[in-house]
């Protein structure tokens, strides 16, 4: 007689095995956990968070890649970007980042962001270039402007300010996998992506054993 006791800690202990192989081929040196784990939204998905800045070089050059890397996940991750103001000088950068958000023109300049400032070199913390910027792009300065100091574009640059020093962020491009593990890339993206990938079905492992866990009876 099959002993369910036995079975489903089997099972358990699989999931968990898999879940640190997973890891360990990765690279976990490269993972750091946070210490408290922050909450994630409870739909059930996976939880990719990027903290970058506009400014920050090697947040530009993780930019294709990164969109790349997130065009291919299954439905079960999502990844959110949260800005962090200050970098080589731009206050700015939230305020852009979630006022385009609010406009419905941030997947459209996005990475047009990146390229203004690290490949035109313009100065977009400059209020005088930034609306020539953005008239040049389609997007009207003076709405723009009133949408910035908006209720909701001010509550979202609040948060990001609040995660920035929750989750510990102390350089960028910062990676952290379901509130639990922050990456830091010490190769390049193709390192760095492979880590997080890991990191993901480590999650997924201890999904499946915990919902084995709770649909096993104890006897």
């Amino acid at each position: 007689m099959l002993n369910i006791k036995w079975f489903k800690s089997l099972l358990v202990a699989t999931f968990t095995m898999l879940a640190t192989g997973a890891a360990s081929a990765q690279g976990v040196n490269d993972v750091t956990p946070l210490n408290p784990p922050q909450p994630v939204e409870n739909d059930g998905k996976i939880e990719v968070l990027e903290f970058f800045s506009y400014a920050c070089g090697h947040c530009a050059n993780l930019e294709s890649s990164l969109a790349v890397w997130a065009k291919r996940q299954p439905a079960d991750v999502k990844l959110k970007r949260i800005p962090v103001d200050g970098i080589n000088g731009f206050m700015g950068a939230a305020g852009l980042f979630y006022t385009l958000e609010a406009m419905g023109q941030l997947e459209r300049l996005h990475s047009k962001i990146f390229e203004a400032i690290h490949v035109e070199r313009l100065i977009l913390a400059n209020p005088a270039i930034l609306n020539k910027w953005l008239e040049k792009n389609g997007v009207d300065p003076r709405k723009f402007e009133e949408l910035q100091k908006s209720f909701t574009v001010d509550t979202n640059i609040k948060r990001a300010r609040k995660m920035n020093v929750d989750y510990k962020v102390s350089s960028v491009p910062a990676m952290v996998v379901n509130g639990r593990f922050q990456v830091a890339q010490t190769a390049g993206p193709e390192h760095l992506f492979g880590v997080i990938d890991g990191l993901i079905a480590d999650v997924r492992a201890n999904r499946k054993a915990a919902a084995v866990k709770t649909a096993v009876p104890a006897k």
